[in-house]
């Protein structure tokens, strides 16, 4: 596919590449996942929402990191739903998972429902931020922690893909939103990694990783 297609694809995956292309992020992206999950110290008995889990490849590590613990999935694909429900099948039926179809710039949840909520590589396609920070922070409780993963602008840009529909951000533009939605940023770190891109080629990968908690 062209670059504009995969940029596409990336946003949302659906059709008959979308399994191609989640298989491609789960194996770009998995340093980064483990890293965001040992940083939300996850513990008994908590809800966990993830925001654009894709096709679930590591809802078995959160449901798995301590005991009883309440995990949803909530992405815009209805692809990767489908196929996060066939890919966690066990964890479905026995109630620690599940998975929802949405947008997290309308929560389908109750204030103060969830302890840790988590995504990765979803900011860059919100087009209005601020609703969608808006949305996280009403459904984290007071004392939670939301942990956001995104491309820190000085690597995406080189990204071909990274023209149709992408918007970028420096550590710095990323903080600087989070505080203005009502978050205080406990740390932020800087992961890097030479690894394979989507697009197939190898790259130096700077990613800006917040944990905050609501003001």
């Amino acid at each position: 596919m062209d670059d504009r297609e995969l940029a596409a694809q990336l946003r949302c995956p659906t059709g008959t590449d979308a399994a191609e292309v989640a298989g491609r992020m789960n194996e770009a992206n998995r340093a980064l996942n483990h890293k965001c999950i040992d940083l939300l110290q996850l513990a008994a008995a908590e809800r966990i929402l993830e925001i654009g889990p894709a096709n679930g490849a590591f809802v078995a590590d959160i449901v798995g990191a301590a005991e009883g613990i309440a995990y949803t999935g909530l992405d815009w694909s209805a692809d990767m739903v489908a196929e996060a429900q066939r890919n966690n099948s066990r964890a479905v039926s026995s109630g620690a998972a599940r998975f929802l179809r949405g947008s997290s710039d309308n929560l389908p949840f109750a204030e103060d429902h969830f302890d840790k909520i988590l995504t990765i590589h979803t900011l860059y396609f919100w087009e209005n931020p601020a609703r969608h920070l808006a949305e996280i922070r009403r459904t984290l409780k007071p004392h939670g922690r939301f942990c956001i993963a995104f491309g820190d602008r000085e690597f995406m840009q080189q990204l071909p893909f990274v023209p149709f529909g992408f918007r970028l951000y420096h550590d710095t533009a990323g903080q600087q939103l989070l505080r203005e939605s009502g978050f205080e940023v406990l740390d932020c770190q800087q992961h890097r990694e030479t690894d394979v891109s989507n697009t197939g080629e190898v790259v130096e990968k700077l990613i800006n990783i917040a944990l905050c908690q609501p003001e």
